[in-house]
């Protein structure tokens, strides 16, 4: 599992208002449409060979786990906003701990509510991926903790950062009710 006690674990460093007002919500405006249309770039491109992709991993036995791999160690590298990115959400609320807590623990309970109130159990229900953005002001650690409690995991296959990204698997069981 992971190490409570790693700094890696836990909260980002809080950046300071001058260096966020002066330097990089004026970066992020000029760079991050660019970036976007990168991405659309990057996503027609790729929506043009996934079906040259699915159909090697049809034909070759065991090609499915390789081929995850390698779309994670390519794709998963390029984030949609990068880490460095000022949104106006950050800017209002950084260093607000509470306010990081109460996003994480509505995100994972609605997760995890869409998980055990479905009928098929449909895979792509139970993965669930949080960016940095997320939980900046709580940690990976405070994430761990509080999905653990509802069936949450870290991905088998897809590797997760601490400080960039958290790529989690439901077990699939719903919760036994105490309440009762």
């Amino acid at each position: 599992m992971h190490d409570h006690d790693d700094p890696a674990w836990g909260p980002l460093p809080v950046r300071p208002t001058a260096l966020c007002w002066l330097l990089l919500l004026p970066l992020t405006l000029v760079f991050l449409p660019v970036w976007w249309v990168v991405w659309i770039f990057l996503a027609v491109c790729l929506y043009f060979v996934a079906p040259v992709a699915e159909l090697i991993v049809y034909m070759v036995p065991r090609a499915e786990n390789g081929a995850t791999r390698m779309l994670d160690a390519t794709l998963g590298r390029v984030p949609f906003l990068p880490l460095w990115c000022v949104t106006p959400v950050a800017l209002a609320r950084e260093g607000d701990t509470a306010y990081y807590r109460a996003r994480v623990d509505r995100r994972i309970e609605k997760q995890t509510r869409r998980v055990e109130t479905s009928r098929h159990r449909r895979e792509y229900h139970r993965d669930l991926e949080l960016g940095a953005h997320y939980f900046r002001g709580v940690g990976a650690g405070y994430v761990l903790r509080v999905a653990a409690e509802q069936g949450w995991n870290l991905h088998p296959v897809l590797r997760s950062h601490p400080r960039r990204l958290l790529r989690l698997r439901h077990d699939g069981r719903p919760r036994p009710d105490f309440g009762n």
